[in-house]
């Protein structure tokens, strides 16, 4: 297997007397354990020469820092065919297909993404350990970013938290809410039994941002953005709304026809960690949400 790529810093000469460790922490946002990890591994380069962490800099000189290889994973291979829609030594975007879950849990270890990702890896030769950065319920539909190494989910996560990756999906609601956008600001909590959240007011902060697209007499289309990503948030209020997903066989009414939440992760965008330019994907609508749309009457929505 390949190593990861190393990162490769020009020292400013605005850093000059700083430490090595310094300007990793708080310029990179490197971690205390991932800083003791290169450490172990001999992974600080300083113009050609292994150095000391505590090393000071004079400004000028090349940083290069030498990532661990990837710890093994008990996460079995499987050939299974994945939309991957980017993909680099750091990171890769997946067109996750409703039904999939995102990895293995306790009674279903195969058929996952992680699955799947592993055997492309395998094949590729590919540095790489699967590190999702979020989450999508089985039944959700779209976009997937996942790191493929420690650091890069280190510094997606971080994004994560800040705001700074930019989450939007497209929802099927079951009837109309009472707003066409605002913002849901609704405190979720896990139900004492089951996989069901409800709103409670010592839930966890929950915040989401939605714009009504569509909308018909038996439902509506809209654009929702995630601000924070509980589980099940954009499923749970809605329904607060009064307007459940279509399909939601938990907060709303099963539909045999569509047998899932009508939810799609439609655009992600995010800064990658490696050059630090934005980068942005878009999922175009699954073959089934295809076939509901004009079903419930909602039409003209270009992808």
């Amino acid at each position: 297997m390949s190593q990861p790529p190393p990162l490769r810093i020009n020292i400013r000469r605005a850093w000059r007397g700083r430490t090595i460790e310094s300007v990793l922490r708080q310029e990179f946002s490197f971690s205390r354990r991932q800083i003791i990890a290169l450490k172990k591994w001999n992974g600080i380069i300083l113009n050609g020469v292994p150095v000391y962490a505590k090393t000071r800099l004079r400004g000028g000189e090349e940083l290069l820092v030498r990532f661990p290889p990837p710890s093994p994973q008990k996460i079995n291979p499987e050939k299974i065919d994945v939309e991957i829609i980017y993909e680099d030594p750091d990171l890769i975007v997946v067109n996750k297909p409703a039904g999939m879950l995102v990895h293995p849990v306790r009674f279903h270890r195969s058929g996952t993404l992680a699955n799947a990702l592993t055997y492309h890896w395998q094949k590729t030769g590919s540095a790489a350990a699967f590190h999702p950065v979020h989450r999508l319920d089985q039944q959700t539909s779209g976009l997937l970013l996942i790191a493929k190494s420690p650091w890069s989910q280190q510094q997606l996560s971080l994004q994560l938290q800040n705001g700074t990756i930019n989450r939007l999906y497209l929802a099927v609601t079951d009837g109309v809410p009472p707003l066409s956008h605002g913002l849901i600001a609704a405190p979720i909590k896990k139900s004492a039994t089951g996989v069901k959240r409800f709103i409670a007011p010592d839930g966890q902060p929950a915040r989401t941002r939605f714009r009504t697209l569509q909308r018909s007499d038996r439902a509506a289309l809209h654009l929702v953005k995630l601000i924070t990503g509980r589980t099940h948030q954009i499923r749970v209020h809605f329904a607060h709304l009064g307007a459940p997903l279509w399909g939601d066989f938990l907060y709303g009414q099963p539909d045999p026809e569509f047998p899932r939440p009508a939810l799609h992760a439609f655009i992600l965008s995010f800064i990658h960690p490696r050059h630090q330019r934005r980068i942005k994907f878009r999922a175009p609508l699954p073959p089934d949400l295809e076939v509901l749309l004009p079903q419930l009457g909602l039409f003209g929505f270009e992808n």
